[in-house]
């Protein structure tokens, strides 16, 4: 079917608390989680699951130190860098935030944690890496409690780049997110979601038609990874909350032979109506010209871009049309790229006048802290 925004998913939400028996009052919307996708998320996330099968696994050993090993490393990047990322962002992106609606953060891949945090009152975010998008965990049969140690120490392993750097390093990651081991990016989506204390209302598999309408379909159980771009749709929301949010990931490739305008991806994210765009360690690729179209869909359609140096090169923006804040140090690249060092914008950091300090880390210079944050404001009321 076609998608027809959130009638079809409050639709979706509204059946499942009828099928469940729970009361849907005149006036309101009674939200509940998906039982199958949820409960998944839960184990996951080492939140307590509900039903027995998912209990029995995780009394087992293997999840325990899962568990144990996860909230070591999940309340030191909350005390490092959440905690002063959350204050940061209400003072500095307070009318950024207020006013975004849609959060755009293509090279982003599965780093929803970023996204929500920054941009915490977003509706709805739509993400974008090379990663396939997978399948959440299925454990049965006799088996299923063998397998708990190998996924968790996957899932671990995919998440220990981030953890630390703030960024996955794809290389490692998809080495953690192959053969039978994490399926995916969408164990990580749903991770993060229910770590910033979510629930998980439905999932959907997303197709693009050729003029960038997206058709929705029941995603499938099975391993499966099809042929970019396509991706998915997760509808979701705080506990307590009758706000139904949205994430959607799509799997696809923004260089220009692959990305042009008469492509889907292209025509849907032209119709996409986005107010911010947010961009970190994206390897300097709109410093390239073969990523001229995703470059300039950034700077036709954004009303906010946040990004650090990897993003749009500092030079692609005028006084005349942005209002430029820096945050944070502006240093050489790290070795990994050559050629991407930006004179001009070094010289703006030069000026102290300018700069205003930068509380957290965040991006490729992980070894000295010395990150550059740049939020750009359309000085324009409306978009050219």
């Amino acid at each position: 079917m076609r998608v027809m925004g959130r009638v079809v998913l409050v639709a979706a939400v509204l059946w499942a608390a009828a099928a469940a028996g729970r009361p849907c009052p005149s006036g309101s919307l009674s939200l509940v989680p998906d039982p199958v996708q949820d409960e998944a998320a839960n184990f996951l996330a080492g939140r307590t699951c509900r039903t027995p099968a998912w209990r029995a696994l995780q009394e087992t050993a293997d999840y325990q130190d899962y568990v144990a090993s996860l909230e070591t490393s999940w309340a030191e990047v909350e005390a490092k860098r959440l905690v002063p990322m959350r204050t940061w962002a209400a003072a500095e992106l307070a009318e950024a935030g207020a006013a975004t609606e849609t959060l755009f953060y293509p090279f982003g891949g599965p780093d929803l944690l970023t996204a929500l945090v920054l941009f915490p009152n977003a509706g709805t975010y739509v993400l974008q890496g090379l990663e396939f998008v997978g399948r959440t965990p299925v454990f049965e049969g006799e088996s299923a409690a063998a397998r708990v140690k190998p996924y968790t120490q996957s899932l671990l392993a995919a998440l220990s780049d981030f953890f630390q750097k703030s960024y996955f390093i794809t290389r490692n990651m998809n080495a953690s997110l192959s053969d039978d081991k994490v399926d995916g990016v969408l164990p990580l989506l749903v991770f993060f979601l229910k770590r910033t204390n979510h629930d998980i209302a439905s999932i959907r598999r997303c197709d693009l038609l050729e003029g960038g309408e997206v058709l929705e379909s029941d995603y499938p159980g099975e391993r499966t990874r099809f042929r970019r771009p396509y991706g998915v749709k997760i509808a979701f929301f705080a506990g307590g909350s009758a706000r139904l949010r949205t994430l959607t990931y799509f799997s696809a490739d923004f260089v220009d032979s692959v990305f042009r305008p008469e492509t889907a991806f292209h025509r849907y994210l032209e119709a996409l109506p986005f107010e911010a765009a947010f961009v970190k360690s994206a390897s300097y690729l709109m410093h390239f010209k073969e990523f001229a179209q995703i470059r300039g869909l950034l700077l036709r359609k954004s009303r906010f871009i946040l990004q650090d140096d990897t993003g749009i090169p500092y030079r692609y923006f005028t006084e005349k049309d942005w209002d430029i804040r820096l945050y944070g140090e502006y240093i050489k690249p790290v070795g990994d790229f050559s050629g991407v060092e930006q004179t001009d914008l070094k010289t703006a950091y030069a000026d102290p006048a300018r700069v205003r300090p930068l509380p957290f880390h965040l991006g490729y210079h992980w070894g000295t802290s010395k990150d550059a944050i740049l939020f750009l404001r359309r000085k324009m009321n409306e978009r050219p």
